[in-house]
């Protein structure tokens, strides 16, 4: 049944969205830790968590074998082991929640107060330890839900705490008796509520200045992007972008847009800051690969053309796509069957932003925008967010819309809009609130114009980032405990 549940709870994402599933889903788990010892619960979401992410992260076979042409028992073996690791933070969440029932058999203190807050301080610690991967975190499946008001407050975690107190609440009103089942509906009505009220309030203002702005999406295979004979093509398709985009205040265009090193293509950037000005567009972002002179190394870069020259290099890389934690026999080994295997350079922490008519731009690289907490150090100063992208990887599977469901959070968190250039996945204007504004037809090269406005202020996310939520839970956690404690000691 756990294993059923598991693929249930991937219907709560996009680009299914149904999103109450993601609090019946975990409610049905925290039941479990109330009717089954601690090692059979551990098992049971041990289940769950592999299904998930072995039916969720499929695309993947998509990326190693279909694209990149690595063999077919690689690309399995990969996303087996991948969904084993993220099962396993499953399995100790399930076995601590009902470790702590047995301990203080109370369903009140287990589903309200002990099983959210473990669950979203273990979906926290997934989202950082060992590079992180935060990808199916609950809070991301309430993007389209008035939960996502807490996102401001904060962010991703906090929604997710709070969905599991919502699984708490129908759990408790499932299992209890007929007093605690009014209550437990009482209370979901009250958070429901709350959350709803939270979506009036202005967390950021806007400065009153609308800025225009054109996103091209390449639709480029990635098959077709490096071969020699493809190359011109790309970058004329580029470059023609720039007179649809005439005037534009903004331009931007996807992650490595242009399938080569900066420094090789000189000539075509000179063409291009000539065509930019005579088409009176301000400023141009792309994506680029750069080399740094010292090392050689090459970076994953966005630069800036136009009324600055600004360089952003990517600073959180892809595991096993970007840089490669493995002996070098290992690097060796794939080498020889054709699969990437070089380390790029990661940018610095902290690095300049862009800026257009005085405004400041947060950037981001594809993968690096699914970490919020990673982007606050722009904040408050920066008044707009730009993410490009390039899911080509994938081909058309559900990654395009899973991973732009969570760059929408970083718009609700921050209170900023979000503009994504993605070369074949979600390409869209995304306002404060995550409302998507204008969005591009997928797969196919478009030019998405549109306006945005200039954000300042803070929210309180922007302030305290996850600190705030992170407290809360242990906070939390320590008031069960010594709740329980007293429980048991005058029962």
């Amino acid at each position: 049944m756990s294993s059923f549940v598991g693929a249930l709870f991937l219907l709560a994402f996009e680009p299914f969205g149904v999103s109450i599933l993601a609090a019946v889903s975990i409610g049905y788990l925290f039941i479990l830790c109330l009717t089954q010892p601690p090692k059979i619960v551990a098992q049971c979401y041990f289940c769950f968590g592999l299904i998930l992410f072995a039916s969720g992260l499929y695309w993947l076979y998509i990326s190693i074998h279909t694209v990149s042409g690595g063999p077919i028992w690689l690309a399995i073996l990969l996303i087996a082991i991948l969904s084993v690791f993220m099962a396993l933070y499953y399995a100790i969440t399930g076995y601590l929640i009902s470790y702590s029932y047995t301990k203080f058999q109370s369903k009140s203190l287990t589903l309200l107060i002990i099983a959210p807050s473990i669950w979203g301080l273990i979906e926290w610690v997934r989202g950082w330890l060992l590079s992180g991967f935060p990808w199916f975190s609950v809070g991301y499946s309430q993007t389209n839900t008035y939960l996502s008001n807490w996102a401001p407050i904060g962010g991703i975690y906090m929604v997710t705490w709070v969905c599991g107190i919502c699984a708490g609440l129908l759990a408790l009103i499932y299992l209890g008796n007929k007093q605690q089942s009014y209550k437990g509906a009482g209370v979901l009505i009250a958070v429901i509520i709350v959350s709803l009220l939270l979506g009036t309030f202005s967390w950021t203002q806007s400065t009153g200045e609308k800025l225009t702005v054109s996103l091209v999406q390449g639709g480029v295979q990635q098959e077709k992007k490096w071969l020699p004979s493809e190359f011109r093509k790309t970058l004329d398709l580029y470059k023609s972008s720039l007179a649809a985009a005439s005037k534009s205040d903004l331009v931007v265009w996807p992650e490595v847009a242009i399938p080569g090193i900066a420094a090789n293509v000189e000539p075509y950037l000179d063409d291009v800051r000539k065509i930019i000005k005579d088409n009176k567009i301000q400023l141009l972002l792309l994506g680029i690969l750069t080399s740094d002179k010292a090392s050689g190394k090459i970076r994953n870069s966005m630069i800036a053309i136009g009324s600055n020259d600004v360089v952003y290099h990517k600073r959180h890389l892809l595991p096993f796509g970007e840089y490669f934690p493995v002996p070098d026999m290992v690097r060796s080994w794939l080498q020889s069957i054709g699969l990437p295997n070089r380390d790029i350079e990661r940018g610095k922490t902290v690095q300049s932003m862009p800026r257009v008519s005085n405004f400041l731009i947060a950037p981001s690289i594809c993968y690096e925008d699914i970490f919020g907490s990673e982007q606050l150090g722009y904040f408050p100063k920066a008044n707009v967010l730009v993410n490009i992208t390039n899911n080509a990887w994938f081909g058309k599977s559900f990654a395009s819309e899973q991973h732009f469901q969570m760059s929408r959070m970083r718009a609700i968190e921050t209170g900023r809009y979000l503009l994504r250039a993605t070369n074949t996945g979600v390409t869209a204007i995304v306002g404060p609130n995550g409302t998507v504004q204008k969005h591009a037809e997928s797969f196919k090269f478009s030019v998405l114009s549109g306006t945005f406005e200039a954000m300042i202020g803070s929210t309180p996310y922007i302030k305290y980032g996850n600190s705030l939520i992170v407290i809360l839970m242990i906070l939390n956690l320590f008031l069960g405990y010594f709740w329980g404690r007293n429980r048991i000691k005058y029962r």
